[in-house]
Order: C-alpha cells, then sequence, then structure tokens
C-alpha cells in the first residue's frame, strides 16, 4: 500500500473510530507531516473526498462553520488563520461504508512463524 492509500485507510479509519466526537479538527501541515505526503496533496485529497461525499469539511470564518464549496477557493479555507488554521471534518455515511469494506490490518506477526 502506497503512501496515499494508507493515508485514505488510516484517515477515514480515524474518523470511524466509536466515541470519537463526529467533528474533528485537523491542520493540513499536520497531516501531511503525520502521512508523509506533501501538503498540496493533502489539500486535493481532501477536497477529492468532500466531493465523492465521503467527508464533509469546513473552516470557522470567523461568525459560522463556512463549508468548503463556499469559500472563493479551497485555500482561502486551508490558509484561513481562524481558529488556528483548523479545518472540520465529519466522516458521512459513503466514507463510513467504505471503511467498512477496507481489509483489516495484520496484527503484526506471521502466522506459522
Amino acid at each position: 500500500m502506497n503512501s496515499y492509500e494508507n493515508f485514505k485507510k488510516a484517515f477515514l479509519a480515524d474518523l470511524a473510530k466509536p466515541g470519537m466526537a463526529a467533528e474533528r479538527y485537523y491542520q493540513h501541515q499536520q497531516l501531511a507531516r503525520q502521512y508523509g505526503i506533501q501538503e498540496a496533496h493533502v489539500r486535493e485529497l481532501l477536497i477529492q473526498w468532500a466531493e465523492e461525499g465521503l467527508i464533509s469539511i469546513s473552516h470557522w470564518d470567523g461568525s459560522r462553520a463556512r463549508p468548503w464549496n463556499e469559500w472563493p477557493t479551497p485555500d482561502d479555507m486551508f490558509f484561513n488563520t481562524t481558529d488556528a488554521g483548523h479545518i472540520r471534518v465529519k466522516l458521512l455515511a459513503a466514507g463510513a461504508a467504505l471503511v467498512e469494506d477496507l481489509p483489516a490490518s495484520q496484527i503484526g506477526f506471521v502466522p506459522g512463524t
């Protein structure tokens, strides 16, 4: 699995964890470091997943959480410093269904060794 596939699987699985808040807060720079992906690619993938209906993304504009598609450009949202630059992400039903269909991770040992 490449780093981009790993990012998608791990990010969506993290959003689907039981007992976590429905809306989570992230900085795109932090996600880039965590998953070893260029910041521009993290931003591109998050928007792509939002367009696919897997997640919803918004950012506090000073008066409300404005959805990504209401900003003049996605970069205007990602680089807005209101709320310390955090984007707000929610897992949608299609994203939750995708997580259920992803293969489970190996525990870290090989059977029969």
